[in-house]
């Protein structure tokens, strides 16, 4: 076996991510913990196919289907229910957040659209893992969504990064994401830079945060 417990898989053609399955499979048989990343792209699939007539329009939609019923097969053949079959699935896009491009026979107006710099058609995971990935962090780890009176604050890498991108942040929302801090060292905090009530709260929001020894905090 030339691959070790816990190698990382590259299958920059995947196809219906038979590469997936094998690592899966593998690991089930020695215990491993081999992780994989699968590339492809969307190459659409014959009109005349069966594929196509199921509902798979293109190949990566094959590979992700493939994946998830490998995983379960091999689940109830091998009675390993804590097998790690789960896995995530990035599109490669532009940034989520709006370039500045300014109109200068219409400048008030470029200005007044840039009062939400984040791209109307782009969620809050979406920007998440834009953010994930320009600080640093794997986009493996484990991602935990705390509800505070029906807004998100997403917990990552177990306190590691704290980032909320709500609107009307105030200052509960604030002291609700400090009970969820790591214990062994000082978390990255983000906000979106136009989610505050008020330039005051996003003020007192800074002083309560380097009161409890957080002094990274970020806004996009």
């Amino acid at each position: 076996n030339l691959l070790i417990y816990s190698d990382i898989i590259l299958d920059f053609f995947s196809g219906s991510a038979t590469t997936a399955h094998a690592v899966m499979q593998l690991n089930a048989e020695d215990g491993g913990n081999r992780k994989f990343i699968m590339v492809q792209l969307p190459e659409k699939t014959d009109e005349t196919s069966d594929a196509y007539k199921a509902g798979y329009k293109n190949i990566c939609e094959i590979g992700k289907e493939r994946i998830r019923r490998a995983g379960e097969k091999i689940i109830r053949e091998t009675g390993k229910t804590d097998l790690d079959i789960g896995f995530k699935v990035f599109k490669l896009d532009s940034s989520n957040i709006k370039e500045w491009d300014p109109d200068f026979d219409n400048l008030e107006q470029t200005l007044f659209d840039l009062q939400n710099n984040i791209k109307e058609d782009r969620t809050k995971e979406d920007l998440l893992y834009e953010i994930l990935l320009k600080i640093g962090v794997p986009l493996t780890v484990p991602i935990d969504e705390i509800d505070c009176r029906g807004k998100t604050i997403y917990n990552v890498a177990y306190g590691s990064v704290l980032v909320c991108l709500e609107d009307e942040i105030d200052l509960d929302l604030v002291r609700e994401m400090l009970n969820h801090r790591s214990e062994h060292m000082p978390p990255k905090v983000i906000f979106k830079e136009s989610g505050f009530m008020s330039d005051a709260v996003k003020t007192n929001a800074l002083q309560t945060l380097k009161k409890h020894g957080i002094t990274d905090v970020r806004s996009v």
